[in-house]
């Protein structure tokens, strides 16, 4: 049953939509149906790069309603931004393919929603698809403790399609329903308070920020505060790019001129003179020295520093490049982030870097300017830009390999702990045991330890996992092998493989 929407003419009755759920499963098909742009067919990728924030009008039952859209990347890196975009809004809609069911990203969105303490919708898209069920999908999301209206729960859902709108038009009827039933409002004469959801730099603009409107009504004149950042009030733009006069709550506004970069999360604040701004942002800035940002990774041996300086777009994309990067480990590479930035590659980015090898500077949705490459390329620092994340990370990956270390003879390639001794013939010892370190290859020399003290050397004559002969074992590894050696060989020692040139 719906709930009576408010005639008090304070109130604002329009919803903030967060879409959110698995990469692939038509969230930007579905919203570009919705708003009737073609903002998906230029999309990289198939990825929708950068939080987005649109309104659209919806004719119902009820009359007209404007609801606002955010619109969130599905990729795993912008987990961070996703559960952003949660947070600024008043009710989630949870996609999820008639055809793939549930993945991983769902339940990460769905954890997103549950945080954000937001109603949120179930929409089934692809139901277009021959490949297409329902059932099948309904099934999955209640494995995964999602449970829907007449099927034992009170989850709001219905079958859509971004390609031929079938299901559109409920989905909308739904959306305010849920804000009726919720009694989603706000007052467009209280106090500006607003929800940053991006901030960016251009050459041209300066520094702007995106922001989803709160409460009260955002107008020309006076100042905007975000954390440290300050702006003048000059300039105001709608979702479309249209230069206004004010912005009521419940909308998305453009906000540019801020004097640094805001932070993405961050609160909104407005007041009347720049006196009062200052003031604000001289309580948030606190003395900060640079830190290095890097992963690292763990153990001894020889290590080659690789230096990276990252550029981004957006700041919330310049976060998400760092988290995709955090995953990269590779065996005596230590990454070490020296600098990230939002903007253009210029030869400030390019400097630090000189006198310095192995040193890259990673772009995602940015160009490098031509002196920066000029310089780099006198240098021999690497540029690479990319526009899709998940293809700069795999780059870097495969790069970083050309830096290992080359191991010198006789250097410890790995270890391993005997945990069994099976039975000895003369001077072979059959044993079992788990790799702790490296690689340990047929036929490799090893040192034999007890308690920290050598008592003598081996060579691996067999190797076996899981009953099967193999060639080489790695790290967590559990095996059998056979050591000739003349000393003996007991539960708890240590052996420890050379490295040999072939």
């Amino acid at each position: 049953m719906t709930s009576p929407r408010s005639a008090n003419p304070k109130e604002c009755h329009q919803p903030v939509v967060a879409i959110v759920g698995h990469i692939d499963h038509g969230k930007t098909t579905l919203l570009d149906y919705i708003r009737k742009s073609a903002v998906a067919a230029k999309e990289t990728g198939g990825i929708t790069q950068r939080v987005s924030a649109y309104e659209v009008t919806h004719t119902g039952a009820e009359g007209e309603r404007h609801i606002t859209f955010i619109d969130t990347p599905g990729h795993e890196a912008f987990q961070k931004m996703r559960a952003r975009a949660g947070a600024a809004a008043d009710i989630a809609i949870l996609i999820v393919a008639a055809d793939d069911g549930v993945k991983p990203q769902t339940l990460e969105a769905h954890k997103a929603i549950l945080e954000a303490g937001i109603p949120f919708i179930v929409a089934f898209t692809k139901i277009d698809k021959d490949t297409a069920s329902l059932d099948r999908a309904k099934e999955s999301v209640m494995k995964n403790g999602i449970y829907l209206e007449g099927l034992g729960g009170d989850i709001s859902f219905v079958g859509v399609s971004g390609k031929t709108g079938a299901g559109v038009s409920e989905l909308l009827d739904l959306i305010g329903l849920t804000a009726d039933l919720h009694s989603i409002t706000c007052d467009a004469t209280k106090e500006v308070e607003g929800i940053v959801i991006e901030s960016a730099r251009d050459p041209k603009a300066g520094i702007s920020a995106t922001v989803i409107v709160r409460s009260g009504t955002i107008t020309i004149g006076g100042f905007a505060v975000i954390g440290s950042a300050m702006a003048p009030l000059r300039t105001l733009e709608d979702f479309t790019g249209a230069k206004v006069t004010e912005i009521s709550c419940g909308k998305p506004a453009r906000i540019t001129g801020f004097d640094s970069e805001p932070k993405v999360g961050s609160i909104l604040s407005i007041v009347k003179t720049k006196k009062e701004a200052e003031k604000l942002t001289d309580e948030v800035r606190q003395p900060t020295q640079a830190k290095p940002r890097g992963s690292a990774i763990e153990g001894g041996g020889k290590r080659t520093l690789v230096r990276l300086a990252l550029k981004a777009d957006t700041a919330g994309s310049l976060e998400a490049l760092e988290h995709e990067l955090a995953k990269i480990s590779e065996e005596g590479i230590e990454l070490h982030i020296v600098s990230g930035t939002v903007g253009p590659i210029s030869d400030n980015d390019i400097r630090p870097f000189i006198g310095f090898s192995p040193a890259i500077v990673l772009g995602f949705n940015v160009k490098a300017d031509a002196s920066a490459k000029d310089l780099a390329e006198r240098q021999r620092i690497t540029i690479e830009t990319r526009a899709i994340i998940y293809e700069l990370g795999d780059w870097l990956k495969e790069e970083i390999k050309k830096f290992k270390p080359e191991m010198e003879e006789g250097a410890i390639s790995g270890t391993a702990q005997i945990i069994k001794h099976f039975s000895s013939s003369g001077a072979k010892h059959v044993v079992g045991g788990k790799v702790l370190t490296g690689i340990i290859h047929l036929k490799d020399q090893v040192l034999i330890h007890r308690r920290g003290i050598e008592v003598g050397v081996g060579k691996v004559v067999n190797l076996q996992t899981q009953r099967a002969d193999v060639d080489e074992i790695t790290e967590g590894m559990e095996f059998g092998a056979q050591i000739e050696s003349k000393a003996d060989i007991v539960a708890g020692d240590t052996v420890s493989a050379l490295f040999k040139k072939t």
